[in-house]
């Protein structure tokens, strides 16, 4: 049978991320190709107590139907953290949550993107937003990150263009170069945001992951939400602080902007698991989720250190690195190779990761790589990049 598929699905590719994991299931391979948290963080007990605290209620509203919007008590407690720590009133009505931050992309998507619309991106961006907004035919914009945050003179002169229509961009730790907006590139944003009538989707899964030491003093991670709250979007998640596997997060917005998104998710899949989302509210408020974002913060610079120590000994100055005061990735540029050609060398070696033209529109940053630092331990990460050194031998021997 021949089967008559939309063009649209015809004119998308699988994921390049997924793709490369699908080779390295091989135990022998040290993978710096995902964005896994740790799962040794994980908190277990603490998931099983809030579990059994459930089930000790006896309460038959924990299997039922919820809202689209999700959880009112949920919603509630992420409004006011919220709230509190970025000194910006947010009501329970301007929460949804969401499964998972992709979703948030996909539903934006579906309210906001006619075709050929102008979709404004960081250059590089984030594989999965792409691939989300694809699915809805606009023409995307790139403008350049540097090192303190996208080029605000370029920003300002795409946003005013008539077809552009919003700006989508991960201020904190961005995937995939690990690099933040500074305090004063937050402002103009937010200048721009207002003075062209536009919106931006703010995506900010790694805000939390900020890592404690001399290179992040005074350094902000304060979401540009709360400096033009008519004119964003704002994204947050639990899967980096809290585990991916319950695909749960959230969006603030705007009302009217959030009442079409409700109604997209009600098309898509009525509500978020609403078990997991009674299981995460009990754990948040039995629990200090602070002391366990420490943890992992605290455990994610120390291999941070690791792999960054390792590059130096074994890469030296073969690479660059852009700096990583926190997150989950490292961004490494090999100058003179074509790092895409580089992964079959490395797949030989036992160890992988995503070349960097994968997060780019045009096909831009054919000599980078991202690595990724949190799932492995210190031996895992010496291990791979002696591995890595290894694969650019063999292909500086074979070119």
């Amino acid at each position: 049978m021949q089967y008559e598929f939309s063009e649209v699905i015809n004119g998308l590719k699988p994921s390049f991320i997924r793709e490369i994991l699908k080779l390295t299931v091989k135990p022998e391979i040290i993978s710096f190709a995902g964005g896994l948290p740790d799962p040794t963080l994980f908190p277990h007990q603490t998931i099983k107590d809030a579990s059994n605290a459930m089930f000790d209620r006896q309460d038959n509203g924990i299997f039922q139907y919820t809202t689209t919007e999700g959880h009112l008590g949920l919603r509630q407690w992420i409004a006011k953290r919220f709230s509190d720590a970025h000194d910006v009133q947010v009501d329970a009505d301007q929460v949804m949550i969401v499964s998972g931050s992709q979703q948030a992309l996909d539903l934006f998507g579906k309210i906001y993107i006619n075709p050929q619309d102008g979709v404004v991106m960081e250059a590089p961006t984030y594989l999965g937003a792409i691939q989300a907004f694809r699915m809805y035919q606009p023409e995307f914009k790139e403008v350049e990150l540097l090192e303190d945050g996208i080029d605000t003179d370029q920003f300002r002169t795409t946003m005013m263009q008539s077809d552009s229509k919003f700006f989508y961009g991960i201020p904190n730790f961005q995937n995939p170069t690990g690099l933040t907006y500074s305090a004063d590139k937050r402002q103009q944003v937010a200048d721009i945001l207002q003075d062209s009538g536009k919106l931006m989707l703010e995506d900010d899964p790694y805000g939390a992951l900020l890592f404690d030491d001399p290179n992040t003093q005074g350094m902000t991670t304060r979401p540009i939400y709360a400096l033009a709250p008519e004119h964003v979007v704002y994204m947050g998640s639990f899967s980096k602080v809290f585990v991916p596997g319950f695909r749960l997060g959230w969006v603030i917005a705007p009302k009217p902007v959030l009442a079409k998104m409700v109604i997209a998710k009600q098309a898509a899949d009525l509500h978020t698991n609403s078990f997991v989302q009674e299981l995460l509210y009990q754990y948040v408020t039995t629990n200090d989720l602070d002391a366990h974002i420490d943890v992992i913060r605290q455990t994610y610079s120390a291999k941070k250190s690791c792999m960054v120590e390792a590059i130096h000994t074994y890469l030296g100055d073969e690479v660059q690195m852009a700096p990583a005061n926190g997150g989950m990735f490292i961004w490494v540029r090999v100058p003179g190779v074509a790092v895409m050609d580089l992964l079959k060398y490395a797949i030989d070696n036992n160890v992988a990761y995503v070349p960097g033209e994968a997060f780019s529109l045009s096909g831009e940053y054919k000599d980078y790589m991202r690595l990724n630092f949190t799932s492995l331990d210190d031996e895992q990460i010496i291990e791979g990049i002696k591995r890595l050194k290894a694969a650019l031998d063999a292909y500086r021997a074979a070119q």
